[in-house]
């Protein structure tokens, strides 16, 4: 598996390589698709190789084109947690010129912290933990043997939290999946 980012505007969305085929972690703005393919093209990935995409959260720079992205057959994957936020997400993004409203197909709704349909349905061995801290909504991408993929979780004692307490279990949660790697939504990767 390689990691490729492929991020834009300062936000890091991440392509997952398995078996010449991608799964996504985070996309852009509304209405940053071209942006989008202008840099998969920079990384020699074709569009059609994407299968499945992930969010972190539904905040516009992580989910704004998820929607365009589904309707070009890639497969949106979301935790059974986040549907409950998905509606006030659509109605926030509408405000967004060029925003679609996301649709869930029910087939794609995954439960946190089941390694079977995670890795059955992506084919990726990994999980998704529920990780609030930036938001309710946020949850975190384990990937076995590649490292942790944690959005705008912000790293604990940041000036910038919801709560300290969210933020330590959170990073707790993590850090008991032994993966030390961490691929956040803005900035470099780190080493735990």
């Amino acid at each position: 598996m390689n990691v490729i980012n492929i991020g834009y505007d300062a936000t890091n969305y991440y392509a997952i390589e398995h078996q010449q085929k991608y799964l996504f972690i985070d996309t852009g703005m509304p209405g940053t698709l071209g942006k989008m393919t202008s840099q998969l093209r920079k990384h020699g990935i074709n569009l059609n190789a994407v299968q499945h995409l992930i969010v972190t959260h539904f905040h516009p720079d992580h989910c704004g084109i998820a929607q365009d992205l589904q309707s070009l057959g890639v497969e949106f994957m979301v935790s059974r947690n986040q549907l409950e936020f998905l509606e006030s997400a659509n109605k926030s993004l509408k405000k967004f010129p060029n925003y679609n409203e996301i649709e869930i197909d029910p087939k794609n709704i995954i439960n946190e912290n089941d390694k079977s349909a995670f890795t059955n349905r992506l084919g990726i061995p990994g999980c998704i933990l529920h990780t609030p801290g930036h938001s309710e909504d946020s949850i975190s991408i384990v990937i076995e043997g590649l490292g942790l993929f944690t959005g705008d979780l912000p790293f604990p004692n940041h000036f910038m939290i919801e709560s300290n307490e969210k933020v330590d279990r959170s990073w707790s949660q993590l850090r008991s999946t032994n993966e030390k790697k961490v691929f956040p939504g803005h900035g470099a990767p780190i080493t735990l």
